[in-house]
């Protein structure tokens, strides 16, 4: 069977050797298990016509990096209009996989192609856990991004921390989202340094969207490789919640089916009940039952509860 073939889509300039090395990692397919190709928005252009485009008044923004290591600042309009004819040319390419590689791009796209779209994949994670009653504090790249987000939950706003992290800018998103039960690093730049380094600072749990990026293609992945479950691919952060949760069990607790496991480890990577029943070939109704089922022998209420389980006793 040949390797699948991916190609991961960013809003700025290749290579990305700040965001897709450590995703491919956390996505922990096995070496030469997969082809995959760069491809980003602003390629090909001089950055002085990157500079030149300036965001027009009261246009959503969005920070990206250019091939030089330096940042930028685009309106959302110009890197649509150049990301929908690159994905249209990527869409019939013959790849079993299409990535977009970017949060705070809420435009949706129409794709033949096996597609994985970053803020929907932030979106269903976030979907997934305020079905308990957490209050989350978001971390944006850029001051005022959280504006017109409706997630269902006390969602508090800080200024980001933009080339690997400044100590004053960290400590003061950590003072203002000191009542948030979880943190979510929203922008795909953060970093599992950076989540590391919040959490230390917030003595809270925090997440990346990058972890949660690689949860999502690991669920497509599991299909495309012919593997039995989404958890299949290695010994992902999911797969191995779960097995110390089973760890960690009361003596008289009942085992989890290995159908039980499946969803669970779908749902903490972010898979609607919907996603998890197609992929898994059962009905949304079937991944309901298995869920409240697996969750009542954890003794848990939602997914939330088992997140912080592993972020707070693992030290992750």
């Amino acid at each position: 069977m040949m390797s699948p073939r991916l190609a991961i889509v960013t809003i700025g300039q290749t290579p990305r050797d700040d965001v897709i090395p450590e995703m491919l990692m956390l996505l922990e397919a096995s070496a030469g298990r997969l082809q995959v190709q760069e491809f980003g928005v602003l390629d090909g252009l001089a950055e002085s016509e990157i500079r030149a485009q300036v965001p027009r008044p009261r246009e959503a923004r969005l920070h990206t990096r250019l091939a030089g290591g330096t940042s930028v600042v685009l309106g959302s309009g110009f890197v649509v209009n150049r990301l929908e004819p690159l994905l249209q040319e990527l869409d019939g390419r013959g790849y079993d996989l299409i990535v977009l590689a970017s949060t705070s791009i809420f435009r949706s796209f129409r794709m033949r192609t096996s597609f994985v779209h970053a803020q929907s994949a932030v979106d269903a994670w976030i979907a997934t856990l305020v079905m308990g009653d957490c209050e989350l504090g978001l971390i944006h790249s850029l001051a005022g991004q959280h504006r017109g987000l409706a997630h269902g939950t006390l969602v508090q706003n800080a200024r980001a921390v933009v080339g690997g992290g400044e100590s004053a800018e960290l400590a003061e998103a950590a003072e203002r989202l000191k009542s948030a039960d979880l943190i979510l690093m929203h922008s795909v730049s953060y970093s599992e340094h950076d989540a590391r380094h919040m959490a230390a600072l917030t003595r809270k749990p925090v997440v990346t969207a990058r972890r949660i990026l690689a949860g999502a293609m690991r669920l497509h992945l599991a299909g495309l490789l012919d593997q039995p479950g989404p958890s299949s691919l290695g010994p992902a952060a999911d797969s191995d919640l779960l097995a110390w949760l089973m760890d960690h069990l009361p003596g008289d607790a009942e085992p989890l089916t290995p159908r039980e496991r499946d969803v669970l480890a779908a749902a903490l990577e972010g898979g609607g009940n919907k996603e998890i029943g197609r992929k898994l070939g059962i009905s949304h109704r079937t991944v309901e039952i298995h869920r409240g089922r697996g969750l009542a022998k954890l003794n848990a209420r939602s997914p939330v509860e088992l997140i912080r389980r592993l972020l707070i006793t693992r030290g992750v």
